[in-house]
């Protein structure tokens, strides 16, 4: 029994050296550094970015982020280069065909995208609640080139004699947002160096100012192999659209959809640590009167590479019919973590959940480390996991004052500057009251 006790009280004093290493130092960059300051910074539209800013003022935020699944910069560049030498820099169809050429084997692409700009104004009324107002434009994208279809184009019929090409695609919605959003605080809850809880709320009045999509029509998407050498299809293609000229007119007539954002936060600053979860864009938008297209394609030939572009270039779409669209945006679940290792190097872990439907995602994961050298400029470094890119990179700096507020990020998804299949970039500049 008493080695059992001695046991028992060699591990308690072990964790309890280890809690004691963890806490915060009094005087360190990690105890002086504010709360709205310590959320992880990401690339990745947050509607709580900048709710829980530590004074009154605006903040102009703009960030754009791009990436593909299979080709990166160095294939592009090469394509680049080649087609300006042989074509005076204009791009033909087989151009494109010469780039799906570079897909490999067994692999469709997937490209996407999202953009947002805008300001906020907000700020702390006391302790516990914080305000925060927004007027933004965001902008989203997806498309899918099946593999089907890349088999088609890139080996013609040698390889088989049916080529399936739905979920080909692609679909754009272009956004105005103004929204409300509030954090209240409590804490220390318990003791002094209890945990503090913030809970964050608020909504978004959403107006689609542009929707496009195409894709093949249902039970037209499969091209058949008849005979040896050739390709016989009959293709059936659709599109919904809302006119670009009619964009200031769509935004003032068009109705309001609301879509709600949570924040559960809880933070012990006395160790340093944090926990959090955000749920975002939860809710569809509507889109009144889209006019739809068709279009339909005949072919019959022995050499698709030559004469897939000049069918397709001949594709005359004819107005159909206006129909009302509900689309559901890309819905945000997001966990995260935070720790201080030591007086100046904060670690963060997010976790941001796939999401399906129109602008389809797979699960990332972002590791980011944040360098307080100087409590007011830190420097930023980090590692992003999964999506459609596989690894990559992040990295910026902020400024972060009493009266003024600056950050500039960068990231390059799925490998470095060549390499990379994708890349993003964030500015964001505030002014204090």
């Amino acid at each position: 029994m008493s080695r059992r006790v001695l046991m028992a009280a060699a591990v308690l004093s072990l964790w309890t050296m280890d809690a004691a290493a963890q806490l915060v130092p009094e005087g360190s960059q990690a105890a002086r550094v504010d709360m709205g300051y310590r959320r992880m910074s990401s690339f990745r539209i947050d509607p709580f970015r900048h709710v829980m800013i530590p004074h009154w003022g605006f903040v102009f935020s703009f960030g754009a982020t791009g990436e593909n699944s299979a080709l990166n910069f160095a294939d592009f560049m090469a394509h680049t280069f080649l087609d300006d030498s042989t074509n005076g820099s204009k791009i033909l169809p087989g151009d494109l065909l010469d780039v799906i050429g570079l897909i490999p084997v067994g692999k469709g692409v997937r490209v996407v995208g999202q953009a947002e700009g805008g300001f906020y104004l907000g700020g702390p009324f006391g302790r516990h609640l914080s305000l925060g107002f927004s007027a933004q434009s965001r902008a989203y994208g997806s498309g899918l080139i099946a593999d089907g279809l890349v088999s088609l184009l890139r080996d013609g019929n040698l390889t088989q004699d049916r080529f399936d090409l739905a979920g080909s695609g692609g679909i754009g919605l272009a956004t105005v947002d103004l929204g409300a959003h509030a954090v209240l605080r409590f804490g220390p809850l318990g003791t002094e160096d209890g945990m503090h809880l913030a809970l964050g709320f608020g909504g978004r009045l959403v107006r689609v100012g542009a929707y496009y999509q195409a894709r093949p029509q249902l039970g037209s998407s499969t091209v058949v192999r008849a005979g040896i050498d050739s390709i016989v299809a009959d293709l059936a293609f659709e599109t919904f659209e809302t006119r670009i000229d009619d964009f200031v007119d769509r935004l003032n007539s068009a109705p309001s959809s609301v879509v709600g954002d949570f924040l559960i936060r809880m933070e012990w600053p006395t160790n340093g640590f944090t926990l959090e979860a955000m749920f975002a864009n939860l809710g569809s938008v509507s889109v009144p009167n889209v006019e739809r297209d068709t279009a339909s394609l005949s072919l019959a030939t022995a050499d698709p590479r030559d004469d897939l572009p000049d069918a397709f270039d001949a594709l005359n779409f004819q107005f159909a019919d206006s129909v009302d669209v509900d689309v559901k945006l890309p819905q945000i679940i997001r966990f995260s973590a935070g720790a201080w290792a030591n007086r100046i190097l904060q670690l963060d872990v997010a976790a941001t959940m796939p999401v399906s439907g129109d602008f389809e995602t797979p699960l990332t994961m972002d590791l980011g480390t944040t360098w307080r050298f100087v409590r007011q400029f830190p420097l930023r470094v980090g590692l992003i996991l999964g999506g459609h890119q596989g690894l990559g990179y992040s990295g910026g700096f902020a400024l972060e004052g009493r009266n003024v507020f600056f950050q500039v990020a960068g990231q390059s998804l799925g490998g470095l500057f060549r390499n990379a299949k994708g890349a993003g970039a964030r500015v964001d500049f505030g002014i204090f009251f």
